[in-house]
């Protein structure tokens, strides 16, 4: 029966705040039950919630569930759960002073108004300063008349409400002289106010648990005891839900790691279950098992070093060597070892003394480890490998830099560069960084690439793009190099085509992560030197072919005119053997004035004086022409032409083409002795943009260290002796047809013949109309 209670014709009944109040007689039994009634709701709802508080693990619903009971046991209208952020091993991580506190849960608000206090810092000022910073419950009657105690104004500074706080906090003040500081305006209206901090392990300030009532003296001594118990139980559950969150949280970390190990590790019992494997050992047993003595594998590798090792309560390490299903031999190190229960349950109170006693020397599981060796000695040998690729980079790279020209190695269509030695920054003028493509360099730094005679070389005409997207060798290609200060270097190029199978690496092409590309050797000689002397050298023939052309046309004048006029019987006879001689004299003037214009063409070459009369001619029109005025030369050759199409147009000079293709025909009847056919093809290229002609002879062919020089001036093939050429033809052949947009090359085996292809571009008939 509570304490005060009297059965008599009067009582007394004690109200909430312990004052007495007299009932009659008739009412006392039905209070007496009602207050029995509401004292069982109550024990039953705090049992409830103390079973909750223990086995909920989130927090949000926890915080929840303290603010509904609390109000449902209290009748307050209004709750609130503060809390102070933490970090997750409990410790704060702001002080309790100040608006810190965030809003965790909330009953008995508006959506709007929750959203509100959601978005502001709670705590530290007028009422709520006791809970949150000292840790004190505050309970007020009324809370709206504390306001104006002692002034007329509607609420106190800061300063005021902190010593008040204080005062109250120490026992040196009643709580109605606390001080309020204002609230916002959204704050719903509240004149009972009950709140209590909730206080952790250590005694500090966790958070506060607030309820509020809109009427007067709603919370009495009972409800701030009752509220006291739930923060105190709150706060365990709190410590439990975090230390269970953060106990979750490890376990995936201790997962993930478990999972990301590149070994194979199993656990196994005494009776040879597998308990636990991560993702490395489930695979590797699952394609061992596939094997046709898979079972005994597994038996080497798991089962056996268990039981071992359980039996020994030793560790072991054995290798065991498997074929696995591409019939590649692998080694694997087998590491075994106990896991005792002395260590799992070291520190632990889940085993009592006499269990702990028991099972001290019990193994209960074995840890297996499969670490494959085989990967290990062939990442070492791939380290090995590498190393000695570099270091034979790095001798190949101080040779290269010891060379005096320039040496670079290009890769890919865009010619990316590989390496590069010193004197190829002093023949650009700039430094070529490794991966970066050709054109994107001389972009880059402001350098032009010229022809000899002061054109434009077009981009896919530059010898290191033909080596790399049409996989040519361009051999004594001459360029004009000009930096951007204006500077300008003549230079030779050579460029060697390499394989697609260089410079490449098998396992990723085979993955199809890189694809075959062409790579090329280019080397850049400067031949400023050379060009001078060549130029003093064009002077002096120049100059000499220009003071013969008059003794030459005087001589082969009177030459001829001797033999006309011998022929219509005019003056002497001449005797057989004077006749003889005058056509001697009169050829050998013929070939020296042919000579004196080849020089005199040359000179033009090189002085730029050499002037082209371009025009639409039909190629198929010309090429009969000068095929049936050569075959009229020759009796021991037949020229056998097929042409592709009625007519090819092209823009040139007609009289020069001439002069090309008479030269390339004279030289395959020159070179080809024994005689035989002669085949010319002339017809549309591959790509419908080009007149391509072939002319193909079964001659002595071009010996193959000397083909890089043919097109050079005055050169000529060692197996040519015997045969008169002053080796100006082709050196003339190749200039006259690139000054039309052309391209001339050839293709020669010694002893077997050659094949000279020229190509020159097609005039739209359109246009040409």
């Amino acid at each position: 029966m509570p304490t005060g209670i009297t059965i008599q014709s009067q009582c007394t009944w004690p109200e909430r705040d312990n004052t007495y109040v007299h009932v009659e007689k008739g009412d006392v039994m039905e209070q007496f039950q009602k207050k029995v009634l509401s004292e069982v709701e109550r024990f039953d709802a705090l049992s409830r919630v103390s079973v909750a508080l223990m086995s909920e693990k989130n927090e949000s619903r926890l915080l929840h569930l303290i603010a509904q009971t609390a109000t449902d046991l209290t009748g307050a209208a209004y709750a609130a759960f503060t809390l102070r952020p933490v970090n997750e091993q409990g410790v704060a991580l702001v002080p309790s002073e100040g608006n810190l506190f965030y809003l965790a849960a909330v009953i008995g608000v508006s959506k709007e108004q929750e959203e509100f206090f959601r978005k502001i810092h709670l705590g530290g000022e007028g009422l709520l300063a006791p809970i949150f910073r000292y840790g004190v419950p505050v309970r007020v009657g009324d809370a709206m008349k504390m306001a104006s105690v002692h002034t007329d104004r509607p609420t106190y500074s800061h300063e005021e409400a902190r010593e008040a706080a204080l005062r109250f906090a120490h026992g040196n003040m009643p709580v109605d002289e606390l001080r309020q500081v204002g609230v916002p305006s959204m704050h719903p209206v509240i004149c009972s106010f009950l709140g209590v901090p909730l206080l952790d392990s250590n005694n500090e300030v966790r958070g506060g648990l607030l309820l509020g009532h809109p009427e007067p003296d709603r919370f009495s001594a009972d409800d701030e005891r009752l509220l006291q118990g739930l923060a105190a139980q709150a706060a365990v559950a709190l410590e439990n839900a975090r230390l269970y969150q953060a106990m979750q949280m490890r376990a995936r970390e201790m997962d993930a790691l478990f999972q990301s190990i590149a070994d194979g590790v199993i656990l196994v019992d005494q009776r040879g279950n597998i308990i636990r494997e991560n993702e490395r050992a489930r695979d590797l047993r699952q394609q061992l098992l596939q094997l046709p003595d898979g079972k005994q594998i597994m038996e080497q590798m798991l089962y056996q070093p268990a039981a071992t090792v359980l039996s020994r309560q030793m560790k072991e390490e054995t290798t065991v060597t498997v074929i696995d299903g591409s019939h590649e031999q692998r080694d694997y190190v087998i590491n075994a070892a106990p896991l005792p229960l002395s260590e799992l349950y070291k520190n632990s109170a889940l085993l009592g003394d006499a269990s702990h006693d028991a099972e001290q020397d019990a193994h209960s599981e074995a840890v297996v480890v499969w670490h494959d060796a085989t990967e290990a000695q062939r990442l070492l040998h791939e380290r090995q490998v590498h190393a000695d690729t570099e270091a034979r980079r790095s001798l190949l790279q101080m040779i290269l830099d010891e060379l005096p020209t320039s040496v670079y190695l290009v890769r890919g269509k865009d010619a990316r560069l590989v390496m590069s030695n010193h004197a190829s920054r002093t023949v650009f003028g700039a430094e070529w960084k490794p991966g970066q493509s050709m054109l994107e360099f001389l972009g880059e730094h402001q350098i032009r690439i010229f022809m000899n005679d002061g054109r434009i070389l077009p981009n896919e005409q530059l010898a290191t793009l033909r080596a790399v997207q049409k996989g040519e060798t361009v051999y004594q290609h001459q360029e004009v190099i000009r930096h951007a200060d204006g500077t300008t270097l003549p230079v030779l190029v050579n460029a060697i085509a390499l394989p697609p199978n260089k410079f490449r690496v098998p396992s990723l092409v085979a993955s199809g992560i890189e694809e075959p590309e062409l790579s090329a050797i280019v080397v850049h000689q400067d031949v400023t030197a050379l060009k001078e002397a060549e130029y003093l050298k064009d002077e002096f023939i120049g100059i000499a072919a220009h003071e013969l052309r008059t003794p030459l046309a005087v001589l082969h004048g009177c030459a001829q005119t001797l033999i006309v006029q011998t022929a219509r019987g005019n003056g002497s006879t001449l005797a057989d053997w004077q006749m003889e001689s005058i056509q001697d004299i009169d050829q050998a003037t013929r070939r020296l004035v042919e000579l004196t214009e080849d020089l005199l063409d040359v000179s033009r070459l090189h002085a730029g004086h050499l002037e082209l009369q371009m025009e639409a001619i039909d190629m198929v029109a010309l090429a009969r022409r000068v095929i049936k005025r050569t075959q009229l030369t020759t009796e021991q050759h037949q020229l056998k032409a097929t042409y592709g199409a009625e007519y090819l147009v092209v823009n040139a000079d007609s009289r020069r083409l001439e002069q090309v293709l008479t030269n390339v025909l004279n030289n395959a009847i020159k070179y080809s002795p024994a005689g035989g056919v002669i085949e010319i093809a002339l017809a549309k290229s591959p790509d419908q943009q080009h007149c391509l002609l072939a002319v193909k002879d079964s001659g002595i062919g071009i010996p193959v260290q000397q083909q890089a020089r043919i097109f050079g001036r005055f050169m000529r093939a060692d197996n040519v002796r015997g045969i008169s050429g002053t080796g100006l033809g082709l050196y003339l052949c190749r200039e006259l047809v690139e000054r039309h947009n052309g391209r001339i090359w050839f293709e020669s085996i010694e002893n077997v013949g050659t094949t000279f292809y020229i190509s020159l571009p097609l005039v739209d008939d359109i246009h040409m109309a």
